[in-house]
């Protein structure tokens, strides 16, 4: 069976972004063409690293912005207005 589905509607179904008529045509792809079944599976380990990949910023920035901090800090102390 010829390869019906491209790389981009396995991302949008991977995503959940396929309409149900494409949904159905691009699950028959994957479950009857190897080649569409490798290619989807390469795709969902790729979402997977993605999705474990942690966003945090570098150590250097977070000392940065810690020394900022108690710079402006100091000085809202002695501003605190008390009751």
């Amino acid at each position: 069976m010829g390869k019906t589905s491209t790389t981009n509607d396995l991302i949008l179904y991977l995503y959940n972004e396929t309409p149900l008529t494409e949904t159905v045509l691009i699950q028959k792809d994957i479950d009857t063409d190897p080649a569409t079944e490798a290619e989807f599976e390469s795709l969902k380990k790729a979402q997977h690293l993605l999705d474990c990949m942690l966003e945090r910023p570098a150590n250097s920035c977070l000392r940065s912005i810690m020394r900022y901090s108690g710079r402006t800090s100091r000085g809202r102390k002695s501003r605190a207005v008390t009751h």
